[in-house]
This record gives structure tokens, C-alpha cells and sequence, in this order.
């Protein structure tokens, strides 16, 4: 599985091609090509914040139980 860092070049990187396939776009809104790679971007994002929630709630398992519903009421 790919690490955070990885996943932020990988980020970076279809970024940039998503702006360039919009660029060289004739229909922005229906291209395929910049569609795709939105998706891909997208894609990459949610697997970032899925990582980031699952070291999150790691660390909330760390925690006796009665700390955990303490700081999660507010």
C-alpha cells in the first residue's frame, strides 16, 4: 500500500495533467480525457483521507473508553 508522501506526489501529479487536459480541451465540461483524470484526482484524495482517518481512529482505540466519549461530545 502506498505511504501519505507517495500518495501526495501522486496527488501533485494527476493535478497537473487534470489542468492540462482541461486546457487542450474543446468541451470542458464533456471531455473524456479531463473527466478521467478528475475522477483519478478524486480517487486519490478519498484514499488520503481514508488513511488519515484510519491512523485517527488508531489512535482514539488507544484511549480508555470514557476519554474517548468525553472528547468527542465537545
Amino acid at each position: 500500500m502506498a505511504t501519505l508522501d507517495q500518495l501526495k506526489t501522486h496527488i501533485e501529479k494527476a493535478k497537473t495533467e487534470f489542468y492540462d487536459a482541461v486546457k487542450k480541451a474543446d468541451d470542458k465540461k464533456n471531455d473524456l480525457a479531463s473527466r478521467q483524470k478528475k475522477k483519478k484526482v478524486k480517487r486519490l484524495e478519498r484514499k488520503v483521507a481514508k488513511i488519515t482517518a484510519a491512523e485517527k481512529m488508531a489512535e482514539e482505540k488507544k484511549k480508555p473508553k470514557k476519554e474517548r466519549k468525553s472528547t468527542s461530545e465537545g
